[in-house]
C-alpha cells in the first residue's frame, strides 16, 4: 500500500492482519495499536503510513 500511496484504516490494517496470525491468538485492539504507532505515522482521518525512518527495526 505505501508503494501505491494509500494509506489504510485502522481497520483494514486489522482485517488484514488477523488471517496471519498463529494458532487462532487473537491480539488486543491496544496491541496492535501499540505496535503500528510504533511503526507508523497517523495521516489523519483513521488513515496510517510507514514512518519512513527506523525501518531496520521492522525486520531484525
Amino acid at each position: 500500500m505505501e508503494r501505491e500511496s494509500n494509506y489504510p484504516h485502522f481497520d483494514d490494517i486489522v482485517l488484514y492482519i488477523l488471517p496471519l496470525l498463529k494458532n487462532g491468538k487473537t491480539p488486543e485492539k491496544q496491541t496492535i495499536l501499540g505496535v503500528l504507532e510504533h511503526i507508523a505515522e497517523h495521516t489523519g482521518e483513521d488513515r496510517w503510513r510507514l514512518k519512513t525512518h527506523g525501518q531496520g527495526e521492522l525486520f531484525t
